[in-house]
């Protein structure tokens, strides 16, 4: 083989070379920056969820206002990204000694585009999303070795929408009832039970009360946790209306 021909196969090859060794950075850095999106998505979709858990706590703690200032009208504003904002029917059942009682709660839930609904329902905060549910606030229930103590705030109205902009939700008291004990009687009780089976979410009940309420124990219907051993009992109803500005 000659010396021009030897020299044309190396700049052949050279190029060939340069052509596969460009064409593998290429690649390669396209499939760094693809992943470096992903993750940053990711991330994105996991802050926004963090910002939704956060307003929906704030709405908790204003809405707590009505329970415990006796406050007639409570305003809180949030900014849903583009969340849709739905209140859904949840029903907690309550008996003290033999006497049952419905709490129609609702269930107020922002459903965020990562697929996490962050639910307010009953006093309690959850996030629910499909790895299971988190408790981000505990609800007014308490158990003690002497007296059971619940404050259920229970909403109503309607609200079905989403927006990308900031919103108003206007609660404003409906009625109050006390549920125990009734009108007249002593709050002397020695067991309270509390069924979830009719909630929205009673995975996230359970975990509530399995987790946080370790107090409450375990009845034989898997779905109801008891205040046992007690003396009184006092069940507050604090129902208010939920009205929605865009």
């Amino acid at each position: 083989m000659s010396d021009d021909q030897r020299s044309h196969d190396r700049g052949v090859s050279d190029l060939l070379a340069f052509t596969l060794t460009f064409s593998i950075i290429v690649t390669t850095i396209a499939l760094v920056s693809l992943g470096g999106l992903g993750a940053f998505d990711a991330v994105q979709r996991g802050a926004t969820t963090d910002v939704a858990e956060t307003s929906m706590v704030g709405f908790a703690e204003t809405t707590d206002d009505h329970i415990r200032g006796d406050a007639p009208r409570r305003t809180t504003s949030m900014k849903l990204q583009g969340h849709g904002l739905s209140l859904r029917p949840s029903t907690l059942n309550v008996t003290v000694d033999g006497h049952t009682t419905n709490i129609s709660t609702g269930a107020f839930v922002r459903e965020t585009d990562a697929g996490t609904d962050i639910v307010y329902t009953g006093g309690a905060v959850y996030r629910v999303q499909q790895e299971g549910s988190v408790v981000s606030r505990e609800p007014s229930f308490r158990c003690s070795p002497d007296s059971a103590y619940l404050a259920v705030l229970a909403l109503n109205g309607r609200t079905d929408f989403a927006s990308s902009g900031r919103v108003t939700i206007e609660t404003a008291i409906r009625n109050r009832t006390l549920v125990s004990p009734g009108a007249g009687r002593s709050p002397s009780a020695t067991t309270v039970s509390v069924n979830v089976s009719g909630t929205a979410y009673p995975d996230a009940w359970h975990r509530l009360f399995e987790q946080e309420l370790s107090s409450w124990s375990n009845h034989s219907d898997p779905h109801t946790y008891q205040c046992t051993g007690i003396s009184r009992a006092v069940v507050h109803d604090t129902t208010v209306e939920v009205r929605t500005v865009t």
